[in-house]
């Protein structure tokens, strides 16, 4: 996973993935079947290890303002990890992959829907519970939303200060706290 969410698929030949996981080349091919299936494979692990625990206070039915705060909270967490400029992996791949390959286009589309159904709940709650206007677009300002944490991983993988990164997602969520 981590040679795939560094460098991307195009730059990370088989035998280094070979080198790195230890592992045989045929043991390789046996378990996935070739570099596509293991980067799938990547894709999902990252899914699991990284994106669930960022988007755990949305899952709660009830979320709402204060859960998506915590949601760009764990945003910026994962930024400012140490030495972490990878970004986002699935943001990575929509770059890369997206435009190039069907499937790898399917998954991070699964994804983002995922991942705006999520703030879309959120919102509507907020919105009913009143700590958003009842004008609220909630599918706009879903999308809007879903646009800044892409951009926030996108901003740290092109080397931009955590301090810029934080006031751009402080921007974005000026009207929900």
């Amino acid at each position: 996973m981590e040679l795939f969410w560094r460098q991307g698929y195009a730059a990370t030949p088989f035998d280094r993935l070979v080198r790195r996981t230890g592992a045989s080349r045929y043991g390789l091919y046996a378990t996935f079947g070739g570099k596509r299936d293991l980067f799938f494979a990547s894709l999902e692990r990252y899914s699991q290890a990284v994106m669930d625990p960022m988007l755990e206070p949305l899952e709660n039915a009830r979320a709402s303002a204060t859960e998506i705060r915590r949601f760009f909270d764990r945003v910026l967490d994962v930024i400012r990890r140490p030495g972490d400029g990878r970004g986002c992996f699935i943001c990575n791949v929509a770059f890369e992959r997206g435009a190039l390959d069907v499937a790898a286009a399917g998954r991070v589309r699964r994804h983002f829907d995922r991942v705006r159904r999520l703030l879309a709940r959120a919102l509507g709650n907020a919105r009913r519970d009143g700590s958003l206007s009842r004008d609220l677009r909630v599918p706009a300002c879903a999308d809007h939303l879903l646009g800044t944490a892409a951009g926030a991983f996108l901003l740290a993988r092109s080397g931009m200060a955590i301090d810029f990164i934080q006031r751009f997602v402080d921007t974005a969520l000026q009207g929900l706290t």
